[in-house]
């Protein structure tokens, strides 16, 4: 197969945290930048994203992606893709994709990627149609739910829309599972023996974590686990958490870590990871949770909802089980399910790990859109600028 020269590639962004999203620009990133391609973050400075960039040795450009800045930042944007002439730009969030998009007009960029990393549906106006069909030449997405609905929202030729789901970065080493038991154990001053099931990621309402917690509830009686709510969120909703606990007086086995950079040692001690995402005005916003890819790697066992693409790597009863959204009761005999039958939830782990390992991880990821790449700048194009003139 013919290979391509070496890559400028732009993305942007105006989110300012460093969630799944961010991650993936950031992993991303630097898969490629170990292959030789230069990359140019564009992003507000001062956050997470920007300063691991600046670390990492990217080039970077503060951005705020603000409405109040608008014409400010379209001018930024414009004179940074007319100086580096990046071969690809590729967006990741509403505000920037708007502003960097339209920036692009009539500079030359070869490949313009629209990234889409939820679920949430995109309404059928003029300027999403003009975004989605007109000012891209890709719209990548990270699950198949998520293609279809702008397959069908705007008529998109289904070569366009690629489902490309973020890869995770496997641990060189995976502690010992009995070792992140007692580990975890002793980190919440409990007994040595304690076992485990729990929730990892943003703790937040949409992640559904008072379903969770509900549903922990209404198993707890007849399991000796505890539950770890490993991450963190806002002081309004965490305070609404410790309250569901104690009003439903289970606060002393529901325990509350914070935010932890390695949660690699949580996932292994965990009999289960539940994610109970839910639908927000009955639309999914769910893409594929890296949290779900890492819990499968890790070899612990996965409950999540049946909501946006979950189940694109959930498979019921072969890779973990599903629930109904909303549904605690569900979730609780699926948890009850998941810790009675330690063989069977066992074998489910065993095919998850296997479809993460071969279909999952940052090498299949950069694979997959090293091979989009080469297949659209080497595939000729009638009135194309070649690709070499751009060096």
């Amino acid at each position: 197969m013919e290979t391509i020269p070496c890559l400028k590639i732009i993305h942007t962004t105006c989110h300012t945290e460093f969630g799944g999203l961010e991650k993936r620009i950031f992993n991303e990133s630097s898969w490629m930048a170990e292959k030789g391609h230069d990359i140019i973050i564009a992003a507000p400075g001062n956050t997470p994203l920007y300063n691991k960039a600046m670390e990492k040795g990217f080039i970077t450009h503060d951005v705020k992606f603000k409405r109040s800045g608008i014409v400010k930042d379209f001018l930024a944007l414009r004179k940074l893709i007319r100086n580096f002439k990046p071969h690809v730009l590729n967006t990741h969030g509403n505000e920037d994709t708007k502003i960097a998009l339209s920036a692009a007009m009539g500079t030359g960029i070869p490949l313009k990627i629209l990234s889409r990393h939820i679920s949430a549906h995109v309404g059928k106006s003029w300027y999403n149609g003009l975004l989605y069909h007109h000012l891209c030449n890709y719209v990548f997405t990270t699950a198949d739910y998520t293609t279809r609905h702008l397959i069908k929202t705007f008529g998109i030729p289904n070569e366009r829309v690629r489902t490309v789901s973020s890869g995770i970065i496997p641990p060189a080493i995976l502690v010992e599972k009995a070792e992140a038991k007692k580990r975890l154990a002793k980190e919440l001053s409990l007994d040595s023996s304690a076992r485990f099931t729990g929730f990892v990621g943003r703790v937040s309402r949409d992640k559904g974590v008072d379903v969770v917690i509900k549903a922990f509830y209404r198993a707890s009686s007849r399991i000796p686990h505890h539950l770890a709510i490993i991450g963190t969120g806002t002081d309004e909703y965490l305070a609404d958490l410790r309250a569901c606990a104690k009003d439903l007086n289970i606060e002393h086995r529901v325990h509350f870590t914070g935010f932890r950079e390695d949660v690699w040692p949580y996932y292994r001690a965990l009999d289960c990871k539940m994610l109970a995402s839910r639908d927000i005005n009955g639309i999914p916003f769910e893409g594929i949770p890296q949290s779900i890819l890492e819990a499968m790697y890790a070899g612990c066992p996965v409950i999540g909802s049946e909501s946006g693409g979950i189940p694109d790597v959930i498979k019921s009863g072969i890779t973990g089980l599903l629930f109904r959204v909303d549904d605690e009761g569900d979730l609780s005999e699926k948890l009850l399910q998941t810790l009675d039958n330690e063989a069977a939830s066992r074998a489910r782990s065993e095919n998850a790990f296997r479809m993460v390992q071969d279909h999952h991880t940052i090498d299949a990821m950069g694979d997959k859109i090293l091979r989009i790449y080469r297949n659209y700048f080497t595939k000729p194009k009638k009135n194309s600028i070649p690709l070499r003139r751009f060096f």
